[in-house]
C-alpha cells in the first residue's frame, strides 16, 4: 500500500521541478531534489544516459574543433647535420668541385633559376625569363624584392659582375666552360639580356649558379679571390645568412652555423638555423649519427644507411642520382695501363653485377656504359660477368706471362702492379677490394691506397696522383659530356678523369653542346660508347642511388629527385620543425 503513495509523491516531485514558472527553466536547486525520488536502477538508468549524453557532446565538440584545426609550420627550430670534408670555397665561382662548398653556397645563395622540390627548372632571382627563335638571346626580368644579406638590393649588376668573373681566365672557375662564346647587358637594374655565339641546350641549367653581390666583389682582384674572407664568411641573398664558425686548435674548421634570412625574398624560412659539423671520413661521419652527434648526414654508405633507417635513428633519403663509379685508368703514369690489351683483360675479368651489389646491395644497378638510362645514345646490354680465363688468356697471348716461381705477370721487365685510390668509405673499400679480388685472379698485383676527402681533392685529382682511380662523377640536371669525356678537359679542374682522346668524339660533343637536334646528342652518346668499347679508358661499374640522413623530427623535406646532392636543399626554405595550430 505504500508503493503508490511513494510513485505519487514522486510524480508530484517531478511535475514541481519540471513545471516552468513565469516561462522559466528549472533552477539547478530544483533540478538536485529528482535523485531523492528516483529508485535505484532509475538512478542508474539517468546516471548512465547523462554519461553518454555528456560523451556525445564531447565527441562532437571535438570533431567540430579538429575539422576546424589546421597543423602549420612556424618559425623555429635548429636542425644539425654531419658532412664530409670542410668548406674551403662557399662561393659560387668555385663551390662545384667540393660537396660541402656546394651544400652552404645552396643555402647561401641564390641563381637567376634553380631546381625545385619536383627537380623542375624554375626562375629564381627572375621572375620570368624569354628565349628568342634562334635559340641564343636569353632575356630575364629580376625580382624587386630580392635583398643581399646586408640589406642593399641585388640588381643587374650583381649578375653582370657574376658572369665576367666566371669567363675572365684569372678567376680560374671550372665554371668558364658553361658560360664561353657568351656575353651579358644589362639593359636596367631589373633586366639581363644573354646573348650566345651559338645555341647552348644546357645554358638555362647553367643559371643555376649562385649570383655574387658586386658591391662586395668588385674591389678584390682575381687573383686574391681565392684568399678572400667573403669564401668562408660569404653575403649572398639565400634563405640562410652565415651567422659563426669553430675552428680547432690546428685551424681547422669543425662547424659552420647559418641563420634564418628573415627578408628571404620566396617567403618565409621556417628553421632558425642550420649547423655543419665536418668529418674527415665517411667512418667518423656515420658514427656521429649513431652517437647522436649529429642528427643527419650529407651522405651515407648502403651498408651504414639500411641500418640507422631500420632502428629508427634517421629519415632516409634515396633519390636516384644522375651518377655513376668508375674505375678510372691512368695510362700516363703507369706503363701497364698504357697496354690497351691489359686494359681490355681488366675490364673483361670485372663482374660489375658483383662489385655493386658489394658496393651498395639494393641502392645500385650495374653499367657497362658510360651512358646512363634516359641519356641520348643510351642502349640497354646485357651486362656480363667476369671471363677470369677469358682475360688471362689475352694477357698471355699478348707477353704478360707468369714467371716460374712468380704468382705477378711482367711483360719486357713490366710488372703488373695496380694500386686503386679510393675514397675511404665503405661502400667504396668494398668495391675496391672485390675487384682487387678479381684482378689478382688473373696475376695482377692489385693494392688499395684509401685517402680522405681532402687528399682526393688537393692531391689525387688536382696531380692525378694514381694508377687507377675508383671514383664516381656526377653528370647534371642536363647531361652534358664536354666536362667529362672532352680531351680538353683532361687537366685539372676538368673532369676527364681517365684521360679519353678522340678527335672524332670530340667534335661530336661540340655539336651537341650547340644544338638543339636530339640527334646530336644522340650521336654524340652513341660515339662516347663506342670509343668506351674500343679504348676501354676506365671501367664502368655501377649507378648509385644517393643515400642520406635527416632527422625524423624534420618535416617538408621530401624532394623527388636530383642531379647533385645539394640539390636536397631545393625546398630547405619549407623544412620546420615547429608547428602551430590555426583555425
Amino acid at each position: 500500500m505504500q508503493t503508490p503513495k511513494r510513485s505519487s509523491a514522486r510524480n508530484v516531485a517531478v511535475q514541481q521541478i519540471v513545471r516552468l514558472r513565469g516561462g522559466q527553466f528549472p533552477t539547478w536547486k530544483q533540478w538536485k531534489e529528482l535523485p531523492r525520488f528516483l529508485s535505484a536502477k532509475e538512478r542508474q538508468t539517468f546516471g548512465i544516459a547523462l554519461l553518454l549524453c555528456v560523451l556525445s557532446g564531447a565527441t562532437l565538440g571535438a570533431r567540430l574543433w579538429l575539422s576546424h584545426e589546421t597543423v602549420l609550420a612556424a618559425v623555429g627550430g635548429s636542425y644539425t647535420e654531419g658532412a664530409l670534408g670542410a668548406p674551403q670555397y662557399i662561393n659560387p665561382l668555385y663551390a662545384t668541385g667540393s660537396d660541402v662548398d656546394s651544400d652552404l653556397t645552396r643555402l647561401v645563395f641564390s641563381g637567376l633559376m634553380r631546381y625545385d622540390e619536383h627537380h623542375a627548372l624554375v626562375p629564381d632571382l627572375a621572375t620570368n625569363y624569354a628565349i628568342s627563335d634562334d635559340q641564343k638571346t636569353y632575356t630575364f626580368t629580376l625580382r624587386d624584392n630580392a635583398l643581399w644579406h646586408d640589406d642593399e638590393p641585388v640588381t643587374s649588376a650583381d649578375v653582370l659582375f657574376t658572369m665576367n668573373a666566371i669567363q675572365n681566365p684569372e678567376y680560374h672557375s671550372p665554371l668558364a666552360v658553361s658560360f664561353a662564346g657568351s656575353s651579358v647587358e644589362t639593359p636596367n637594374d631589373h633586366t639581363v639580356v644573354f646573348t650566345l655565339e651559338e645555341p647552348f641546350a644546357p645554358f638555362l641549367a647553367a643559371l643555376t649558379v649562385g649570383i655574387l653581390p658586386a658591391h662586395l666583389w668588385e674591389d678584390v682582384s682575381p687573383q686574391n679571390a681565392p684568399l678572400a674572407q667573403f669564401n668562408i664568411k660569404p653575403v649572398g641573398s639565400g634563405p640562410f645568412m652565415f651567422s659563426k664558425l669553430a675552428k680547432d686548435n690546428k685551424g681547422s674548421l669543425r662547424s659552420y652555423t647559418v641563420q634564418r634570412n628573415a627578408k628571404f625574398y620566396r617567403g618565409t624560412v621556417y628553421l632558425s638555423d642550420i649547423t655543419l659539423k665536418f668529418y674527415n671520413s665517411l667512418q667518423e661521419l656515420t658514427d656521429a649519427v649513431r652517437n647522436k652527434n649529429v642528427e643527419g648526414a650529407s651522405v651515407l654508405a648502403a651498408q651504414d644507411a639500411q641500418s640507422l633507417a631500420h632502428d629508427g635513428v634517421i629519415a632516409l633519403g634515396s633519390p636516384q642520382l644522375s651518377q655513376f663509379t668508375a674505375a678510372f685508368f691512368n695510362q700516363k703514369q703507369s706503363a701497364a695501363l698504357a697496354d690497351d690489351n691489359v686494359r681490355q683483360a681488366l675490364a673483361i675479368a670485372t663482374d660489375r653485377t658483383l662489385v655493386a651489389q658489394t658496393s651498395a646491395g639494393a641502392y645500385a644497378t650495374p653499367i657497362v656504359s658510360p651512358l646512363l638510362p634516359d641519356m641520348p645514345g643510351y642502349s640497354a646490354v646485357t651486362i656480363p660477368g667476369a671471363d677470369t680465363e677469358g682475360a688471362k688468356g689475352l694477357l698471355k697471348s699478348k707477353g704478360w706471362t707468369v714467371a716460374d716461381g712468380a704468382t705477378v705477370r711482367a711483360k719486357s721487365g713490366t710488372t703488373l702492379d695496380l694500386a686503386i685510390t679510393t675514397l675511404d668509405s665503405p661502400d667504396l673499400i668494398a668495391a675496391a677490394t672485390e675487384l682487387q679480388h678479381e684482378w689478382n685472379a688473373i696475376g695482377a698485383n692489385v693494392s688499395i691506397v684509401p685517402v680522405d676527402q681532402t687528399t682526393l681533392q688537393n692531391d689525387v685529382l688536382k696531380n692525378h696522383t694514381f694508377d687507377i682511380l675508383l671514383a664516381g662523377e656526377r653528370y647534371g640536371a642536363y647531361p652534358d659530356l664536354y666536362p667529362f669525356w672532352h680531351s680538353s678537359q683532361m687537366t685539372y679542374p676538368g673532369l676527364n678523369l681517365s684521360g679519353l682522346a678522340n678527335r672524332k668524339l670530340d667534335t661530336a660533343i661540340e655539336s651537341a653542346r650547340v644544338s638543339t637536334d636530339p640527334a646530336k646528342a644522340t650521336e654524340a652518346g652513341t660515339l662516347l660508347s663506342t670509343a668506351f668499347a674500343e679504348e676501354q679508358p676506365a671501367v664502368m661499374l655501377y649507378q648509385p642511388q644517393y643515400l642520406y640522413a635527416l632527422s625524423p623530427k624534420l618535416f617538408g623535406t621530401s624532394v623527388s629527385a636530383v642531379s647533385v646532392p645539394s640539390d636536397r636543399f631545393a625546398n630547405v626554405e619549407g623544412w620546420y620543425r615547429k608547428t602551430k595550430i590555426s583555425f
